[in-house]
């Protein structure tokens, strides 16, 4: 902040832009120093919905496991994330990562970098394609709208989405 001659305070513009910068700071998604496009609190928020209706006691069922509904394989191909002080070998890691919301987003948000694509090229990778990925695994983006995590999908679909469904 500098004053002006009359002694009065104002905002640089540098000063202007951090400020901006930091209250968007919670629409974007970095992981691993990597900016992940249209991967932001809403789609986030979404995809745990459409999972499990964000259910953090969700426990494991049929070998998907927490409030992203994970599976081994997805928690492997995204860097076998853990909880501090845990080892990716023990038996339970991927259990207890699933289960625990912080490091479940994290694991979903990995799988992005690493596997996120235009699923329905429409031009954009967004939430809608997240969500094909997210349901479906890297190799197939089919549609999910009969399904009843596309359903879900659907009712939380993040605003900057809404439109065509591919």
């Amino acid at each position: 902040m500098t004053r002006n001659p009359s002694g009065q305070r104002f905002l640089t513009c540098a000063a202007a832009a951090a400020l901006l910068l930091i209250a968007s700071w919670p629409s974007m998604t970095t992981t691993a120093g990597r900016y992940v496009s249209n991967l932001n609190v809403n789609c986030m928020r979404c995809l745990c919905y459409a999972s499990t209706l964000c259910n953090a006691t969700v426990g494991c069922s049929r070998g998907y496991c927490g409030p992203y509904y994970l599976y081994r394989d997805y928690w492997k191909e995204a860097g076998q994330l853990v909880l501090p002080d845990d080892d990716p070998d023990r038996d339970q890691a991927f259990v207890d990562c699933a289960s625990n919301m912080e490091c479940a987003q994290k694991v979903v948000e990995n799988y992005m970098v690493k596997w996120g694509k235009d699923c329905n090229k429409d031009g954009v990778t967004d939430c809608d394609d997240y969500a094909r990925i997210h349901f479906n695994g890297r190799e197939d983006c089919s549609a999910i709208e009969n399904t009843n995590f596309g359903r879900r999908y659907e009712t939380c679909r993040p605003v900057n989405n809404r439109g065509k469904f591919n």
